[in-house]
């Protein structure tokens, strides 16, 4: 077990890989009173193509395999599972996002036990050809659950124009057409190739013993019979430069109309740390353009033209970059005009030095403040992990931001050629 202090934030993590290749992390918290527990593999709803272990050629599993296998995987022969979680005073829960799916719990008590459900759980799959079929009722009724809900339409409608061929513009639960398709044979394909432990993380933080935790892990993963495997090979994902549909459209049952504008940017081939740092300085961007505190936000409030609704995104991986800009409006083309005509002014030409001192101390202290969330720590250390960066390394990358940086990356990563006006109509 190797031990690293980040004397900085004085914090101490406690990583070790096993012989089958699961790596464990352990963050003591002395005097927390809840620990949280996160069980997770690098597979999400992008990972449609792939090769499985030891074979050449690769293989199409249907759109949404990632988030059916996570439903599946709680569903043991003759087991209650959450009955048994809630008895040991544990609260489990799971969700699949773009590039991951991750087995979770929080607990006051039994936590040893807990884990080791937990562990069990997700490494004994259950999966017959009635119970699949039972499950596509489920999901699919989740995904016109989801269908219905304005911002979440909204998003994957703008997605699916600026993208012509990227799985980013799929649902990641799927359709109700692609899930259909999915058979008892597509989900022990990707468990089996997925939920290898050389591909999974284990990560607890807690007011816990780190060497109880290691020893109860080690114990638990030598009675399988897995080897560490090498990476799994996915079909490298790209689309072309141009949006799909500069404009799209759709009726809703809705309040008042909402407006996305996307902006669609090509990534550049950069290490791990300065995505993550080119990550930061457009969230700073847009704070500094379009936060609450600007004039600009203000005037937009005032003259009645955005809402509570209003909000922006910005999301940087290997294979896509987007920005996406959001609000119910009586006036979609006023906003959107407006939006555009303050983005070309301000883009690569931030000058507030004051402003931007203020707004890095803001996010400094929002990053201290968040170490005291097991579940942030958890959840960020875990998806920064996969992307090659320590959560504690954020600090350092966020006082290494300066104006001049900022105003470079706006200038890289923010395409005010390649747009998508997104709608959704009043029915």
């Amino acid at each position: 077990m190797e031990e690293l202090y980040y004397e900085q934030i004085d914090e101490k993590v406690y990583q070790t890989t096993m012989d089958n290749g699961l790596r464990l992390f352990v963050i003591p918290k002395p005097g927390f009173q809840k620990t949280y527990v996160t069980y997770t593999t690098q597979f999400g709803s992008l990972d449609s193509r792939f090769k499985p272990h030891g074979k050449d050629d690769f293989v199409t599993v249907p759109d949404g395999v990632a988030h059916f296998l996570e439903h599946k995987l709680f569903e043991q022969e003759g087991e209650d599972l959450f009955t048994q979680f809630a008895e040991d005073n544990a609260q489990v829960n799971a969700f699949t996002s773009f590039d991951r799916t991750s087995y979770l719990f929080s607990a006051t008590d039994h936590v040893e036990r807990n884990i080791k459900r937990l562990l069990e759980m997700v490494e004994t799959p259950y999966f017959t050809d009635e119970t699949v079929e039972k499950e596509k009722g489920i999901i699919a009724e989740e995904i016109k659950m989801y269908q219905e809900q304005p911002a979440y339409k909204l998003m994957f409608n703008t997605l699916r124009a600026l993208y012509h061929k990227h799985p980013i513009r799929v649902d990641i639960a799927g359709s109700v057409d692609s899930i259909s398709h999915i058979t008892k044979e597509d989900l022990y394909l990707c468990y089996e190739t997925f939920y290898h432990p050389s591909n999974m993380v284990l990560f607890v933080v807690g007011d816990v013993d780190p060497s109880a935790i290691v020893n109860l892990v080690q114990a638990h993963e030598s009675k399988r019979n897995k080897q560490a495997q090498p990476r799994i090979e996915r079909e490298a994902l790209s689309d072309p430069r141009e949006v799909n549909l500069p404009r799209i459209s759709e009726e809703m049952r809705i309040k008042s109309p909402r407006l996305m504008l996307g902006f669609k940017t090509k990534p550049i081939d950069e290490p791990p740390r300065k995505y993550i740092q080119r990550d930061l300085e457009m969230t700073l961007f847009y704070e500094m353009v379009l936060g609450e505190e600007t004039e600009f936000y203000q005037y937009l409030l005032n003259h009645e033209l955005i809402d509570e609704t209003f909000g922006y995104q910005f999301m940087l991986e290997p294979s896509y970059c987007f920005s996406l800009i959001t609000s119910a409006t009586d006036q979609p083309q006023e906003l959107k005009e407006l939006i555009l005509s303050e983005l070309r002014q301000r883009r690569g030409k931030l000058k507030d030095s004051e402003g931007f001192e203020l707004l890095k101390k803001q996010f400094i202290g929002e990053f201290i403040s968040g170490l005291n969330s097991p579940e942030y720590i958890a959840n960020q250390y875990t998806k920064l992990f996969f992307e090659g960066v320590s959560l504690f390394d954020l600090l350092e990358i966020i006082e290494d931001i300066t104006l001049e940086s900022i105003n470079e990356t706006s200038r890289t990563y923010l395409d005010l050629t390649h747009v998508v006006d997104s709608r959704l109509e009043m029915k």
